[in-house]
């Protein structure tokens, strides 16, 4: 049999060709221009200057940007190339998949069904639908995330935080898995501790920081990165950014969730608050679990044992939670859920749960970007409360699936231990 990591290359290749060739030229026509603009204004003027443009968005993205416009060499052709931005995604996507396969790997030595199964994830039609067809880039953020949580499981504490700080500088709303996150590694890092290792763990991330903003620093706008960084949180202070979430049940009367101001007031709170109230309650029980294996960890001094398993589907849960509950939120925000959802999904043989998100998550895009052109958007299967109803009943399936009577045959190959 051969080598697996040979046999997903060689399935990867087939699918990155296929893909190529195919690749749609249309994409999401307010985020292409902006990629055209910002990567025009990173060729011209350096990437240290990109915050004197229009740009809002983190430092990371940018040099993805300034690798793209070096490649280009013009702006002709910076416009012309736009969209072989969308291999970024596609090439984040394959290495998000091959560390799904390297944790299946762990639990199944059959090469051949491990492929199999992980074309679940390479071929997900909500996931290739963000990066291929919107021409969005959630898959980097979701990869950058899905590797930092890998090596958590793996107990490497090093390359876990060296990921989260790349995620952290894509896009900040990957700072929803710094409860997560450090719930994990708290406990491994007191089990490990040592000077040199504290010094690893704080220096290497701290220079890879350092080393991000270095050009931003040395151009001298620092400080308009900061106000993009603060300027993200309220920047479209409305229920909805077309996120199909539990404000389309809450709203009752007839109004463009878009318009519709998130400071208006009930019962003494702001619909701002009242979803950061619901996002903090979900996120909290989704914890749990996790937050009790720690506290008896470090304050009982017992062994760590948690379900790795678990541990995904908390990862799955938390940015759905995230997504559904918060105003101001973007349809692509459940996408790192998504991810998390089709690693747990594919592990555990619960492919139903794969298919749900997956349906919920490309209606929602489809609703929105509408690239297919159908005649059927006003039906009932492309209605906003119907996908709002799908994305609701899985997380409460989610949450029963995590808190239900485990198996008595977990393996103990399944558990973090230490």
């Amino acid at each position: 049999m051969k080598n697996l990591n040979q046999i997903y290359i060689y399935v990867v290749f087939l699918i990155f060709t296929v893909i190529y060739i195919l690749l749609p030229t249309g994409c999401h026509e307010g985020d292409t221009s902006c990629w055209i603009a910002w990567s025009k204004y990173v060729f011209n003027n350096g990437l240290g200057n990109i915050y004197n443009s229009t740009s809002d968005y983190l430092p990371l993205y940018h040099y993805f940007l300034k690798i793209y416009a070096k490649l280009c060499g013009s702006k002709e052709m910076i416009v012309a190339n736009i969209h072989y931005l969308k291999l970024y995604s596609l090439i984040f996507h394959v290495i998000t998949g091959y560390f799904l396969v390297l944790w299946m790997k762990k639990v199944n030595d059959n090469h051949h069904v491990i492929i199999l199964k992980s074309l679940f994830f390479l071929l997900n039609i909500g996931i290739l639908y963000n990066g291929i067809v919107w021409g969005q880039v959630d898959s980097i953020l979701a990869g950058l995330l899905f590797i930092s949580c890998y090596y958590a499981i793996k107990q490497n504490v090093l390359l876990a935080l060296v990921f989260y700080v790349l995620s952290i500088n894509f896009k900040l709303h990957a700072i929803v898995y710094f409860p997560l996150l450090g719930l994990l590694l708290l406990p491994m890092m007191i089990k490990k501790f040592s000077v040199k290792n504290l010094l690893k763990w704080v220096c290497i991330p701290l220079a890879l920081q350092i080393s991000i903003l270095t050009p931003f620093i040395i151009s001298g706008t620092f400080d308009k990165l900061l106000e993009v960084v603060f300027g993200s949180v309220d920047r479209f202070s409305v229920v909805s950014c077309n996120a199909f979430n539990i404000w389309e049940f809450l709203i009752i009367q007839k109004a463009d969730l878009m318009e519709l101001s998130d400071q208006i007031t009930f019962a003494g709170l702001s619909y701002k608050n009242w979803g950061l109230l619901m996002f903090i309650t979900t996120s909290a029980i989704a914890l749990f679990p996790l937050g009790k294996a720690t506290f008896f960890s470090i304050f009982q001094k017992k062994e760590f044992r948690f379900s790795s398993n678990d541990f995904i589907l908390i990862c799955a849960i938390i940015p759905l939670v995230f997504f559904y509950f918060n105003t101001q939120m973007h349809e692509r925000y459940s996408h790192p859920g998504i991810v998390f959802l089709a690693a747990y999904a594919i592990k555990t043989n619960k492919l139903k749960y794969l298919y749900w998100g997956s349906i919920a998550y490309f209606l929602n895009l489809e609703k929105v970007l509408m690239f297919l052109n159908l005649r059927s958007y006003d039906t009932f299967i492309f209605n906003r409360m119907f996908i709002s109803f799908l994305f609701l009943s899985l997380i409460v399936f989610l949450f029963y699936e995590l808190y239900k009577k485990k198996r008595l045959n977990e393996s103990e190959n399944d558990l973090i231990r230490f």
